[in-house]
């Protein structure tokens, strides 16, 4: 898996397109659990959402999260 406990990620384009993911647009997150690659959502993230005065745990797909790249 190209994600590891600690990087900071957002989500994908694909991740964007998910109604599921609402609540994480804008945002990013530090993922602090990776579970089996079988299971339906294996990374575990700590969301902090601009838009929201706490953060979530949420659990994603490898393919709805991308790296954190700064917008300029």
């Amino acid at each position: 898996m190209k994600f590891k406990v600690g990087d900071l990620v957002q989500l994908s384009a694909a991740g964007k397109k998910s109604n599921q993911n609402e609540h994480a647009l804008g945002g990013w997150g530090i993922i602090y659990f990776i579970g089996e690659s079988y299971a339906d959502y294996p990374i575990h993230c700590e969301w902090t959402n601009p838009h929201r005065a706490r953060r979530n745990r949420i659990n994603f797909k490898p393919y709805e999260l991308k790296f954190f790249k700064k917008s300029s």
